[in-house]
């Protein structure tokens, strides 16, 4: 595959990332969300979760009405892919509000031919 082919594929897997945690597709996000998986959000938590945290919230209260990506760059080095977005929701966790725009920094990394998330940065714009 060419960068540029990596680049395209990145892009569609955010998009099915956030898909698949607002229609609650927890077998598709079974196959993206790497283990080890760490989130950091400071504005939620000052500690990273992990993966297990982060599923149970996909699983039981993150509830998505809708999701933009305003803008994304990708950058590939070889079996590894930072994007760097800007990423607005309609969303709530648990009735508190999380609707906002936000600037994402993803890790992705090729795993037995796959790509799986493995870390996200998340900081609220304002």
């Amino acid at each position: 595959m060419s960068v540029e082919d990596d680049r395209n594929r990145i892009a569609q897997l955010q998009h099915d990332w956030m898909a698949g945690v607002q229609h609650r597709d927890m077998d598709r996000l079974e196959e993206l969300v790497a283990d080890g998986f760490r989130f950091t959000a400071i504005h939620l938590n000052p500690e990273p979760m992990t993966r297990e945290q982060w599923m149970g919230a996909a699983r039981e209260g993150y509830t998505i009405v809708s999701f933009a990506y305003e803008s994304m760059d990708i950058d590939i080095f070889g079996d590894t892919a930072i994007c760097h977005s800007r990423y607005s929701q309609v969303a709530s966790y648990h009735h508190t509000s999380l609707s906002n725009a936000f600037r994402l920094t993803d890790v992705w990394s090729r795993i037995d031919g796959e790509w799986q998330v493995v870390a996200r940065h998340s900081s609220i714009l304002s």
